[in-house]
């Protein structure tokens, strides 16, 4: 395992060699280490190029004399043979200021273990890269920019190269699943590529449209085959300009009288100029008749404004996971959760909130009274294969822990 550490404080770098050594020692780290050092960001730029990115850690410094961490976390950004690096920030800046860094670095797409504040505390660093590791060990490798450039994707969808795996939403009361979020991959033999690579592509194209009835389409003919998933809601991402299609509005309007049994939810997304023109609201209203729920998605960012729970009758609010993840650490993003699920009970609006990890987040969201919960902590998205078997180990979890 090899662990850069970028600190301008020797016996900072000094201590956290001697931790590492300790946590070996006591088995706590998996594998033997080799350690690397860097005064500044210059010199941390250095070793990572000289080293060709083979880094399993880099612990860096926020703020050094010469430099600050941040031009470290740039050249990473920058550099797609780099964004990989397992980041652990440390610094002794206040709160607020971790806080922002830990956004951009995670805005950047970069591998963020976490940021810590001064004086470090090794095991958690390393606990949290092995839970990293653990996470992105079970997923297929992605496919880089580079790559997908060269695909022709109106070809990707012809071939129905698209995939779709699904993330277990849990109601926050009685425990029970009440449905699943649909997430979309596509795939070819280099193995999955994730939708912030072909989505650009796909909207490049003008092939928005077909690609939301290839989903819509797969996602339908999954629930009809596996009769058991029927008592669950199925959620689909569709964006504004996606219903600004009459054609793909009646698309999805066909295949829920097809399937009246299917519990149908739509999850939108986009801009608020757009979502507020006539046509729009027009094809909302026509699905809403339909019995086809609207979840107004990743409430508090982007557009996502209080002027659209006005406009619209959604049928529940996701808030976004960047406020959910961290409400038993951040007390602001605590405070704007709270507001939102206050809000939405007086609306009588249900609530999901999205991107739990932790025991401690999903107690606090309880208290809150969040009405359904979706997060790692339940399963990662999983292919629809597998979706009745997790289906099947999940219920008799439930009622194991019923009986004791």
């Amino acid at each position: 395992m090899n662990i850069l550490i970028v600190d301008d404080q020797a016996f900072i770098r000094e201590a956290i060699k001697s931790d590492l050594i300790e946590s070996t020692v006591e088995g706590e780290l998996n594998s033997t280490f080799q350690s690397f050092e860097a005064v500044d960001a210059k010199e941390g730029i250095e070793v990572i190029v000289e080293m060709e990115g083979d880094i399993d850690l880099l612990i860096l410094d926020l703020k050094m004399n010469q430099s600050d961490g941040m031009e470290v976390i740039n050249f990473l950004s920058v550099n797609p043979l780099y964004s990989h690096i397992p980041l652990a920030v440390i610094s002794s800046s206040d709160k607020r200021t971790l806080e922002l860094v830990s956004g951009i670095a995670c805005n950047l797409k970069l591998n963020v273990v976490g940021v810590f504040e001064k004086p470090v505390n090794v095991d958690v660093i390393l606990s949290e890269t092995l839970r990293l590791q653990q996470t992105i060990g079970n997923i297929p490798v992605l496919a880089t920019p580079d790559d997908v450039v060269e695909y022709d994707i109106s070809k990707l969808l012809e071939d129905e190269q698209v995939l779709l795996c699904f993330q277990p939403q849990v109601d926050m009361k009685s425990k029970n699943i009440n449905g699943f979020e649909v997430l979309a991959r596509m795939y070819d033999e280099n193995g999955y590529i994730y939708p912030d690579t072909f989505l650009p592509l796909i909207y490049n194209a003008g092939l928005n449209v077909e690609f939301t009835k290839v989903i819509i389409a797969k996602a339908f003919k999954l629930w009809v085959n596996e009769t058991n998933l029927m008592d669950y809601t199925l959620s689909i991402n569709v964006t504004a300009e996606d219903l600004m299609s009459e054609d793909l509005t009646d698309y999805i309007i066909h295949y829920k009288q097809a399937h009246t049994q299917i519990k149908l939810i739509l999850e939108l997304t986009e801009s608020q100029a757009i979502i507020n023109q006539d046509s729009v609201l027009n094809s909302i209203a026509r699905l809403i008749i339909n019995d086809i729920g609207i979840s107004l998605d990743d409430f508090g960012k982007s557009y996502s404004t209080y002027e659209r729970l006005d406009i619209i009758p959604f049928k529940e609010i996701k808030i976004d996971r960047s406020f959910v993840c961290d409400i038993d650490t951040n007390e602001q993003h605590r405070l704007i959760v709270e507001s939102t699920i206050a809000l939405a009970k007086k609306m009588l609006v249900n609530v999901v909130a999205e991107g739990i990890e932790t025991e401690s987040v999903l107690n606090i969201l309880d208290d809150l009274g969040c009405d359904i919960a979706q997060g790692y902590l339940y399963s990662p998205p999983m292919e629809g294969r597998y979706l009745q078997d997790w289906v099947n180990r999940y219920e008799h979890q439930e009622v194991n822990a019923n009986d004791n």
